[in-house]
């Protein structure tokens, strides 16, 4: 199988063929429904944990297919929480590699298709499919769905997308299909877009703060509350325990969403609950009792609302900063959007994949003025890191962000 995931193709090969194939092979289970597919460039994966959440605590069983995985692939397909057996994965694998004519699947194509099958067997009442990239010739826009769910969008992935919010949303505005349903978080000229397209498909449109939102939000603490407004009229109280600002969107549309599919389920919003999502502003407190933020964040914008989790975590901190890029990525803005907060630097290199040179950052960051080091690997730049007082950031990276979380959680840590 091919992982376009890290292998950094430098030309488009993707298409829905293959993909279709696995789909409607001899034998194939029916997809599931109602289904829901996620696109976008921010947000995406918090709301599609939000809808796995808010399903499960209604007393549904929900499946949920996402990335990028943190430690195992296993994490990708879940239903009701829980990941896919090791055995169930590698017979539902090695029966889609087994599947005649065309190219072989990519590794994204078979984790699909697999995820599809897991679905079909578990009986799940919801099935939510995140997309992997883009969206028009995502492998998960191969999969029929009921609602499709476009989040913030940004500049990212431009050697694939296009170098414009324009064309990028126009890849991800893709997602809403033809007389379906669609909701969408994000905003100014990706929002134009994304409304042309609902209109061209004459699918219905719902956009957050005009069909459907939160007010009178107020955090005590790390707990948000106020009230959430539904596209049917109705509005109900939430508190949401361990909240981040930029958290809030995704909750509002995945409740949303739940509410016009299935109607008649109960949306639990007193607390909302909660599914673990890795490397998402996920806060660990160390052993010289500061904090380490974990965030996978790489873009500007995304990096910018990192920033303002800080600020609101962690006022008047100025955190200590271990970074890596992989190649490809606008690593000088999303740096910038860290440089007014951060007392200084350590960068490494990303594993996994194609890395940008940590030592071609390093020296663009002093141009900046700001402290740096490097470090070979993320072993010996979380090292440097608790060398630095809180709190303390790793970002840039999912790959350098799930390898720092590794090391954190072995069983013996004494670095």
């Amino acid at each position: 199988m091919v992982d376009f995931e890290r292998s950094r193709p430098t030309a488009r090969e993707w298409d829905l063929a293959t993909i279709e194939r696995l789909l409607r092979r001899d034998g194939a289970s029916v997809p599931p429904r109602p289904a829901v597919q996620v696109a976008g460039s921010k947000g995406k994966g918090t709301t599609a944990a939000f809808l796995q959440a808010l399903a499960d605590g209604a007393g549904l069983r929900s499946g949920s297919y996402g990335s990028p995985h943190i430690a195992t692939m296993r994490e990708r397909i879940r239903v009701g929480g829980e990941m896919i057996p090791d055995d169930a994965l590698e017979r539902l694998l090695r029966g889609l590699l087994d599947v005649p004519g065309g190219r072989p699947p990519t590794f994204f194509e078979a984790m699909t298709a697999a995820a599809v099958e897991w679905f079909a067997e578990r009986c799940v009442d919801l099935a939510i499919y995140e997309v992997g990239l883009g969206g028009r010739f995502d492998a998960t826009t191969a999969i029929p769905v009921d609602a499709s769910i476009v989040t913030r969008i940004e500049l990212e992935h431009t050697d694939v997308l296009g170098d414009t919010i324009a064309k990028i949303a126009a890849e991800k505005a893709a997602v809403i299909r033809p007389g379906a349903l669609g909701l969408t978080t994000t905003n100014t000229e990706a929002l134009r877009v994304v409304r042309e397209h609902a209109r061209q498909v004459d699918a219905e449109l719902l956009v957050l703060d005009e069909d459907f939102g939160l007010r009178d939000v107020a955090f005590d603490g790390d707990t948000a509350r106020g009230e959430l407004w539904l596209p049917d009229g109705t509005s109900a109280s939430f508190t949401l325990p361990d909240a981040s600002a930029f958290a809030l969107p995704a909750l509002a549309v995945a409740a949303a969403a739940l509410r016009r599919l299935l109607p008649d389920a109960a949306l639990p919003l007193d607390p909302v609950p909660r599914r673990e999502l890795p490397c998402r502003f996920e806060v660990r407190r160390e052993p010289d009792g500061e904090a380490l933020v974990l965030d996978g964040a790489h873009t500007e914008d995304s990096l910018r609302a990192v920033v303002d989790e800080l600020r609101r975590r962690f006022p008047g901190g100025r955190p200590a900063v271990l970074c890596a890029a992989a190649a490809g990525k606008r690593w000088r803005e999303g740096l910038s959007a860290l440089l007014p907060i951060a007392d200084s630097f350590v960068v490494t290199e990303v594993t996994g994949t194609a890395s940008e040179d940590p030592a071609a950052i390093a020296a663009w960051l002093r141009a900046q003025d700001a402290r740096c080091e490097v470090a070979p690997d993320a072993e010996s730049g979380l090292r440097l890191l608790r060398e630095r007082p809180g709190p303390r950031l790793v970002v840039g990276s999912f790959y350098l962000a799930g390898g720092v979380r590794q090391l954190l959680d072995e069983p013996t840590n004494d670095r």
